[in-house]
Order: C-alpha cells, then structure tokens, then sequence
C-alpha cells in the first residue's frame, strides 16, 4: 500500500487536545477518517503495520500489562531496555495506555548489570522488560536472583525477529537460536507466551490526564558514563510533536513521509524526535535492527523508500569510510536533519555532495538542536551549506542568554551577544522525581528556563550559533580557567577534523593538570599532523578567535574517536584511555614574541598506544589467574585458600567480558565489508564469531573452576569454624 498523506489533515490535528495521554493523542490524531488507520504506522525486517492494527498491538500489550497488574492503579514504574524494534513501541504505548510510567534504560548499560542495578534502585522501578537482542544471559540471571531484593513484581523478555535487507543472514540464524536457548529456561515471562495467554484480558486503562513522569528518558552521559533521568508528562511530548504542525516552512513531504528509528528510545531525539512525532504526523516509520550502529543501515532507505531522516554526523561519516562501490541509493530522501552534536559549515559541504553522489536530488540538509529536557527538537538551521549556525528556535521556544561576566540575563537590545542559552517551552521536564530534583530552572517573567550550558550567539535577527560548551573547563594547578568547550567547537570546524575533544591528563613529574586535544582527521584530508597543524594555526594565529591562555598542551592523534549511542564524542571512554594513537607535544614557533606557528614534538612520557596499555593489563591478570593456584600450604601441611588469587580470578573473568565488548565492536565494524552471500567459513564475520564461541566455552571452563574453587573455600571455612568451637569448648571444659 502507498505512503499517502495529506497536508489539509493537520487542521484537523491542531485542534487536537494535547493534555492527554500519550497513545491517546496519538490514537486521536490518526483516527479522523478511514485512510488515516489504512495507513502504514510501522515497518520493519518481517512486517508492516497500519495504523489500525499498530493501535490493536498497544491494546494487546495492555491487556497482559492489565492482567499482571502493572498499572498506574498498582502505582507501576516499569523499566524498559529495548532496541529499536517494533516490540519496543509496542510495549512502551501499551505501558501508557494502563497508566505505568516507563523509564526507557539506554542500551549500552546492557553489558554492564551494575548500572542496570543501579537505575532500578534510584528510579523505584517495579518491573522491568528487557528485548532478548539485548538479554544477555548474565544480566537475565542477575536480574533473577536479585529479584526480591530489588522489589521487580515481573521480568518479560520481548523477542526481537532480527531480519530484513539490513541483517546478514548470520545474525537472524543466531538470534533465533539464541532466543529458543533463553526461552528452554524463561518460558513463563516471554512477551509471546503471555500475549497467547493473556492476549484478550480485559485493559485496565488510565484516567485520560497527563501524568507528569509518563517517559522518564535518559541524557546521554558523555561525561561520566551515565545518563540523568528526565522525566517527561504525556502533555509534553504531545506539545513537543504538534509543533511541527506550525513549520509549513520545513515542506515535509506529506505526500510520502517515511522516517526512520537510528538509535534506541532513551533519549528524546529518538523517542520524540523520531517516534512520537512521526506518528503524530501519520508518517510511516522504520525500524531496522541496531539503527545506525548496523552498518549496512543505508540498505534501509531505497528498500522503505525514507523520505525524511534525522540522524547524527558520526552515521555519515561511518558510510564515507565503506569501501567503493558500496550500493548507496538516496533518491528518495527530500530532508535530513542532522543533530546530537554541532556540524561545521564544512562537514554540511562534505554531507551534501557524498547525498547528491549517491541520487538524492532536490534535497534540503539542515542541522538542528535540541535537549532531552524540552523534548527534543528545540532549533533548526537554514538550508545554507555555509550557515554554521544552529537555527532560530522553533514555535513555542523561548529563549534567554546569561552572561557569566555580569551575571545577568541579556534581552533583545543586547544583540549581537554571546552567553549561556537557557530555553523555555510547553515541552518541558518535569523538575521533580519522587520528591528529588532532577531538574533545575530559573524563573524569568513567570516562565521556568532551563539552563542548557551551551555557550551561543545570537544575532539581531535571533539566529544563533553555537560556540561551545559552557561547563566544558577544568582549573590546571596555576588556577587558570582552561575553556574545554570554545577550544573543542573551534578545532572542530576546521577543513580536514573529523572530531575531537580536549580531556585534562594529569602529569606524574609537575603534578599538574594539562589540557590534551584529542583529535581524528578525515582519512582523505592528508597527513594527520600537517592537518591538526593546519587548524591550530587557523584558530590561533590567522584568525585569532582563542588566545594563546587557550592553548593545550598536548596533542592526540587519534585513529578514532569513540561515540555513544546519541552520536556524542563519549569522554567518558577517553578518559579511561580507550583510544588508540600518537601523543604530542604542541610547541608554538614564536617571532618576537608573538605565535607564528606550531610544531609537533613526540611526547616521551608514557606510552602512545593507550589501547595497548589497556589490553596488555588484561593479558597480565589473565596470565596471574589461570591456572589457578589458589591454596598455599600452611605449617600444618592442610590447604588454605590465597584471597588474592580468588580475587584475581573474578578480575580475569572481568577482564574477558571487557574483551568480549571489545570484540563485538570490532564485529560490527567488519560486517559492513562483508558481502551477503560470502559463507561463514570465508569471511571475518564468521571468523570472529567462531572465535568468540572459543572464548565462550574458555569462559564457562573458568567459572567451572571458580566454582569448584568457592565450594572448596566455603567447605574449609566451615571446617575451620568447626574446629575453633571444638577448640573453644575443650577450653571451657
């Protein structure tokens, strides 16, 4: 059935009410004649859904959700690790529609069960739903053993069918076989048995009111490693979705408006952005398997004929890298909307000609800006490739600039101005969960404005440009105030810079703090140094825009730098040393005494190749563990256990679930150079996956061990106990 949509339909959709809940909304918009259920709501690998039978799986979902009692009326907190599945969607409105809150936990703590842990304890889930694509067995028996500790009333799986033009073979056999495995022992909460059986129960639904914590998504954690809570009202994400109602100036395609899901819905670029405003504008949406982490995503735009796409740079730049003759097809895209992290001038240039390359025609590229915490989108740009700005606010946004200098906020007469944006909007998060504040605001004429802490520009006319991060500094052992922001936005858009960041590295010999740029070329822009070198002259000594107080001290060269699932630069993994490259140190050539130019020095202090660093010390605790020898021999020739050894044995275990991550990112970097047809034997996906099924079983050998060796320790603890209560008693008698 053809994607056909109708601009005379958003009359009908403005007048829809908003405070309400989501689904609702959602229901009420797409529900004004017969077409808009006809419609495709859905599509993915295996199945399309219109909107009519996309409503029919949320009243499914409820009713299983209804018959377990997870419910607004059971006061139901519901955890959600999904991918980006049509499950996912479908549990998520169905949760809406019987009232539970839903906190959608990002994907990447899903190796990493602590977090997990961690989340459900301070966000007070009750419940918590997982997609098998991401329930890996130890997170699955970590949630099962500690289920009474952590409060959890249920555990569901959802399987995910992994398939379609953007799935090698491979994986859909292996995710099928994995999800059989997992169902022989958790046959009673997969979401497939529960539909069977609880499928027609009566839905339970909620009262028709917005509740303020409906979506609790998560920011990105670029820093530390951990998103913050935001928690969004259903009236917020309605307000956030119908301002696209008002920007006839964007010309959508209605006629065939088709978008796409690139990352998980954690986050309110995905999730608002990419969902719930698709749908409240009766688009179709696609949902391929892993997003833009899939490297063989672009198969997904000729094949459901993507008209309007939102996604990240680093997506562009992962395709740039796929070798020649890579069958791309962007002849049906009309408009991409590039955020998640600011985009040079040049990068647009570079984006538009590889779009125009490959078939897109009478194509507009714009970058936008937004927040998690006023639901998404809150700026777009203009259609110029040479506008490096990032837009005007869109209708409904409100903005305010605070200049640090004099503490006050700026008005309209300041402009042209530079200060820290703050925004306001209908759309925003609710300040407050469970009692703690999870959102601060200033109140300016009666209106609450959310600091962003983004330095900006702003223009007479109110176009604003962004400068760098605000709270993006660190103080160096002088005291010097170091602007890690305004030097990251400036390197970044230089010709050659693929990406960089500046991370404080504290020296052993001055014990002092000095900043590090860290920075990633274009593969086709030359010589790494020569273009880092380039840049820095640019921004220093030609153009001037930073003075030298602002110039780091050390230069990274960088083969790549890491991501998070947002698209952001992940500090967080570079700080730990997980990147791999040459460390400088920046010299400036002076003339009487003023900086002319600059040089690279080989930095002596330390090893360059960080990530070898990394693996070295996992080699060296792997090699301490095993075999291992955990008992030593006492005086009375009886065994007692080593601690430490014990201890080595649980960091070595550690350590080869760390090279297990390592490897799957490896994996998913080969499969976009492997061709479909190419067997198992012959190419290296198949390769590495044989060679993680070897270290599989090398890891169940381990725990066997380390088993055996606990029940020996608990035996000899027990039997030392025992005999100090003989020893206790004969001293009494």
């Amino acid at each position: 059935m053809e994607q056909t949509n109708d601009r005379s339909a958003l009359a009908a959709r403005v007048r829809i009410r908003r405070a309400q809940k989501a689904w609702k909304f959602l229901r009420d918009v797409n529900n004004t004649s017969l077409c808009d259920l006809n419609r495709v709501a859905l599509e993915d690998g295996a199945h399309s859904y219109t909107y009519g039978l996309m409503f029919r799986e949320w009243e499914r979902y409820a009713s299983v959700f209804s018959a377990l009692g997870m419910t607004g009326e059971g006061h139901s907190r519901v955890g959600l690790l999904g991918s980006t599945c049509v499950e996912t969607i479908f549990a998520l409105y169905g949760l809406n529609m019987v009232g539970a809150d839903v906190s959608v936990v990002p994907t990447y703590s899903a190796l990493m069960p602590k977090r997990i842990i961690q989340t459900i304890r301070d966000e007070h889930l009750t419940d918590f739903i997982v997609t098998d694509d991401f329930a890996q067995a130890n997170l699955i028996n970590e949630l099962f053993l500690r289920q009474k500790e952590l409060g959890l009333e249920h555990i569901i799986l959802l399987h995910v069918p992994v398939n379609g033009v953007t799935v090698h073979p491979m994986l859909t056999a292996a995710q099928e076989a994995k999800y059989h495995q997992i169902k022989g022992f958790y046959k009673p909460i997969c979401m497939d048995e529960l539909l069977a059986a609880r499928g027609n129960h009566p839905v339970r639904y909620a009262t028709e009111d917005s509740g303020d914590t409906a979506f609790i998504l998560h920011t990105s954690g670029t820093t530390t490693g951990a998103g913050k809570p935001v928690a969004l009202s259903d009236a917020a994400c309605n307000a956030a979705a119908a301002v696209f109602y008002h920007m006839e100036e964007l010309q959508l395609p209605m006629d065939r408006l088709v978008t796409a899901v690139i990352v998980d819905l954690s986050n309110a670029y995905s999730m608002i952005d990419q969902v719930h405003l698709p749908l409240a504008m009766g688009a179709k949406v696609v949902l391929a398997p892993g997003g833009i982490l899939n490297p063989w995503f672009y198969r997904a735009v000729p094949k459901y004929e993507i008209s309007v796409l939102f996604t990240i740079s680093a997506m562009f730049e992962r395709w740039m890298k796929l070798p020649e003759g890579t069958d791309f097809d962007f002849s049906s895209l009309r408009l991409v909307v590039l955020g998640g992290a600011a985009v040079s001038a040049a990068d647009k240039r570079r984006f538009d000609a590889f779009l125009r390359a490959h078939g897109a025609g009478e194509i507009t590229l714009l970058n936008g800006y937004g927040i998690s915490e006023l639901g998404g989108a809150c700026c777009l740009s203009s259609p110029e490739l040479d506008d490096e700005s990032i837009g005007y606010p869109i209708p409904g946004v409100n903005v305010r600039l605070f200049d640090d200098e004099s503490g006050k906020f700026l008005t309209a007469r300041n402009t042209p101005c530079e200060g820290v944006l703050y925004l306001n909007s209908s759309s925003m998060a609710t300040p407050e969960l469970d009692g703690e504040t999870v959102l601060k605001y200033e109140v300016l004429n009666n209106r609450r404005f959310v600091c962003t802490n983004d330095l900006v520009r702003m223009d007479p006319d109110g176009r604003l440009t962004f400068l760098g991060r605000a709270n993006r500094y660190f103080i160096n052992e002088e005291g010097r105030r170091f602007e890690s922001g305004r030097v990251e936005a400036e390197i970044a858009r230089q010709e050659g810079i693929e990406s960089c960041c500046i991370m404080p590295v504290y020296v052993k010999t001055t014990h002092e703090n000095i900043p590090q740029l860290c920075v990633a070329t274009l593969p086709d822009a030359g010589a790494a140094q020569e273009v880092v070198l380039r840049a820095l002259k640019q921004v220093y000594v030609t153009k001037r825009t930073l003075g030298p107080d602002q110039l780091p001290s050390r230069v990274m060269l960088a083969i790549r730098l890491p991501r998070n699932g947002n698209g952001k630069i992940d500090l967080f993994q570079i700080g730990r040393g997980e990147v791999e490259g040459g460390v400088f140190t920046l010299e400036p050539v002076c003339v009487d005494g003023e900086i002319t130019d600059f040089r690279l020095v080989p930095c002596t202090e330390g090893p360059a190749d960080m990530i070898q660093e990394v693996f070295d010390g996992i080699s060296a605790e792997l090699k301490g563990s095993t075999p291992f020898h955990s008992f030593k021999i006492e005086n009375n020739n009886k065994e007692v256990p080593d601690m430490k050894c014990a201890k080595m044995a649980y960091e070595s275990f550690n350590a080869m679930n760390r090279m297990g991550m390592q490897m799957m990112s490896n994996m998913m970097g080969r499969m976009g150079q492997t061709p479909c047809g190419a067997t198992s034997d012959e190419n290296p996906m198949g390769k590495m996956l044989k060679h993680m099924a070897r270290m599989n079983l090398s890891a169940l050998s381990t725990l066997r061990q380390m088993n055996d060796q606990h029940q020996k320790m608990v035996n000899l603890f027990f039997d030392s106990v025992q005999k100090i209560n003989e020893n206790l008693s004969a001293e009494q008698k």
